[in-house]
């Protein structure tokens, strides 16, 4: 009963602050994290110079990337290589946040398991940052014995969670920098 109520309180928190959830030690596992996006060529032939991704795609990626980083993360069981990969999607307040419970849930000898399935309902730029709303799939997300590689079925996550996300750039490019649940259904 106790890792069931731990589990659930994983996926709990897993919605609210993004894994308020809940030692091992080891290295990193390789993850093969998104590429950056591309800059679209021009039609062959042609003297136009590259395009450039819109802010909406660009934006899309730098949080299609935050999910697939803290997914990798949360299996780490390594602080240090989990506040890593998500530097490159998040700012570092919010790499705080949402890595403090990672210990918590390795030292009951869990990991996270599975993936977030986005529904971006909306992008709208504002200067230097950009709000998108999502209507977040983590039913795919939960978390896994690290001992047994049982996954524990009570920790997955709702299937229809609505975010606004907060995302700023830096370093020229766009990171997640907040997020936020709102309590009202959403539907993707």
């Amino acid at each position: 009963m106790a890792v069931r109520s731990l589990a659930r309180a994983l996926a709990l928190g897993f919605t609210l602050v993004l894994l308020s959830a809940g030692c091992g030690s080891g290295s990193a596992p390789s993850v093969q994290l998104p590429a950056k996006p591309a800059v679209a060529n021009s039609l062959p032939g042609s003297s136009t110079p590259r395009a450039h991704p819109s802010t909406r795609s660009v934006v899309l990626a730098a949080y299609q990337g935050y999910w697939q980083a803290y997914g990798a993360a949360a299996r780490t069981q390594d602080i240090t290589a989990a506040r890593k990969l998500l530097r490159a999607y998040a700012d570092a307040a919010f790499v705080s946040e949402v890595t403090a419970a990672l210990p918590r849930l390795w030292a009951a000898h869990q990991i996270g398991y599975g993936y977030a399935v986005t529904h971006v309902l909306s992008v709208t730029r504002s200067g230097a940052s950009a709000l998108l709303h999502d209507c977040l799939d983590l039913s795919h997300l939960g978390t896994q014995d690290a001992r047994t590689g049982r996954v524990l079925p009570g920790s997955f996550g709702l299937p229809t969670v609505n975010f606004y996300v907060t995302l700023t750039r830096s370093g020229g490019r766009w990171v997640v920098s907040k997020m936020q649940q709102v309590e009202v259904p959403c539907t993707p």
